[in-house]
């Protein structure tokens, strides 16, 4: 493994070089993991950039107060090698991994309609540049202080519903080039429901009900089941810590969404000295066993606001043959093994461990990531060891 290792950092560097910034992005993310960086002596260049999409801003208007553009686009190349079951694969793949366009309006003083759609269509092997959905759209309301509830809000309609503690890091911001694979199995698609959030005392609370019918253009239909999501996040232990659950109640195959019947989520983020330490631990039931594990993930500049270095150790398991690398239409293992007509089989146990670098042109608006990444799943004959190099562009205003 010497010689490939060593050959997939000399690709995934000089993949890095060759990078060139195009443009998409996002609105900025709600809760960061770990420090940000300032790049104060980035030039006028990187503050346009931060201030790109703000259209129009007056408190005093009583009608409309704010309106604001914001995309993303994020650009992946990868190179896996690997064994599955006595069968052997490598390629190089790259892809569009995200370009969305969206715009909110905060207006009446205390409404806030967003709407951002996606443009990226298709796989790694098969690019294409459409308008494809709604990525997220929903109508937010900030009342007043009621009782011991501090700035509460009410919404609804097509949301993220961030479970887990790697989700709640925007893609716009994540510390790595991808999620781990417990983090990706119980993440779900967007989904349509009513939420809420408030302080209490030393603690932010969000609520939230959603649907289980599958996303239409748009926000989806309620003929289904649904699901009831519940987050907490304070401050204890020189940290924060966020704990989640998520429940559905479903009957036969009324679940389009979520594909599991219920899971919980405790993370864990602090500082070491120089060191930021993210650490969850996840645990769910599907309708074929339990899946639960670990994810920890340290990090650090190594040069002030610029380079970024990150380590991450993953270890999952699973009750029944749950258990596979990635995802079929991204950059990933199991995609490169697809394409070269190989067959990852569902394991019960994933150990994976990355190291990557991050360079932070204008902070998150525009930084460059590299990243490698050792994987192994066992059990239920899928035998899987592999290695993936990757580099990326990451952009947003």
């Amino acid at each position: 493994m010497n010689k490939v290792t060593h050959k997939l950092l000399v690709q995934s560097a000089l993949a890095s070089t060759l990078m060139m910034p195009s443009f998409g992005g996002d609105m900025p993310a709600t809760a960061d993991l770990g420090s940000v960086p300032s790049n104060e002596s980035s030039g006028d260049w990187c503050s346009a950039l931060k201030s790109a999409g703000s259209v129009y801003k007056n408190d005093d208007n009583p009608w409309i107060q704010k309106v604001k553009i914001f995309g993303r686009y994020h650009q992946q190349w990868a190179y896996s090698d690997g064994t599955a079951a006595g069968q052997d694969f490598s390629d190089y793949s790259s892809e569009a991994r995200r370009l969305r366009l969206g715009v909110s309006v905060d207006l009446l003083d205390r409404w806030t309609l967003l709407g951002r759609i996606n443009f990226e269509d298709g796989n790694v092997y098969a690019n294409t540049i459409r308008h494809e959905n709604f990525d997220e759209v929903f109508l937010q309301y900030r009342a007043d202080d009621i009782g011991f509830f501090k700035n509460p809000t009410i919404g609804y309609g097509l949301t993220k519903l961030k479970f887990g503690g790697e989700w709640y890091q925007s893609s716009k911001k994540i510390k790595t080039i991808e999620r781990s694979n417990l983090s990706n199995f119980y993440a779900p698609d967007r989904a349509t429901g009513f939420f809420m959030g408030a302080e209490a005392g030393n603690f932010d609370l969000t609520f939230g009900v959603y649907s289980t019918s599958a996303q239409g253009y748009a926000t989806t239909s309620w003929d289904g089941g649904e699901a009831y999501f519940a987050t907490f996040k304070t401050e204890a232990l020189d940290g924060t810590i966020r704990g989640d659950i998520l429940y559905l109640d479903t009957e036969g195959n009324e679940d389009e969404i979520f594909d599991f019947d219920w899971a919980t989520s405790l993370t864990y983020e602090t500082q070491i000295g120089d060191w930021d330490l993210f650490t969850n631990a996840t645990y769910g039931s599907t309708k074929s066993g339990d899946v639960y594990g670990i994810v920890i993930m340290p990090s650090r500049f190594i040069i002030e606001d610029r380079v970024e270095l990150v380590f991450r150790y993953q270890w999952a398991h699973s009750t029944g043959l749950n258990l596979r690398p990635g995802t079929s239409s991204h950059t990933s293992v199991r995609e490169t093994a697809i394409h070269e007509g190989v067959t990852i089989a569902r394991g019960d146990d994933n150990h994976t461990l990355y190291a990557g670098l991050n360079y932070f042109l204008c902070d998150h608006n525009l930084k460059l990531m590299t990243g490698i990444e050792h994987e192994t799943i066992t059990g239920g004959g899928s035998d899987l060891d592999a290695t993936t190099a990757w580099s990326a562009m990451r952009f947003y205003f």
